[in-house]
């Protein structure tokens, strides 16, 4: 696993928020953002950054990601990086259980919605 906290320059020792990578087949990212800092575009940056080190750096082929169905925000993190919704689970989280979509990306999906050639 790899894990990053967010903060801000301004105020580097308040953690703001957390995102984490992990192998495996059904979920490879998570996050969470405290309120205060939702809808600022943080987390889709840090997303991005994240993603890129999963392809470009750990050189994954596939990224997949489940998430709370009733989590809007979320979804547009998801929808914005151009992965595509490929389920629907139930599973539990911190809060109990909860309906979750499960969303995926390839490696080449990502450097075409970014802009770049596909590495051989």
């Amino acid at each position: 696993e790899w894990h990053w906290s967010l903060r801000l320059r301004e105020k580097p020792e308040e953690v703001i928020g957390v995102i984490t990578l992990r192998r495996g087949e059904r979920s490879n990212r998570g996050f969470w953002l405290g309120l205060e800092w939702q809808g600022q575009g943080l987390m889709s940056e840090a997303a991005d950054w994240v993603t890129d080190y999963w392809f470009d750096v750990l050189g994954f082929e596939v990224m997949r990601v489940a998430k709370s169905s009733g989590n809007p925000g979320s979804r547009r993190i998801s929808e914005k990086q151009g992965m595509r919704l490929v389920g629907h689970d139930v599973r539990e989280f911190v809060s109990g259980r909860a309906e979750t979509d499960l969303w995926e990306l390839t490696k080449e999906e990502w450097r075409k919605s970014r802009g770049r050639r596909a590495k051989n």
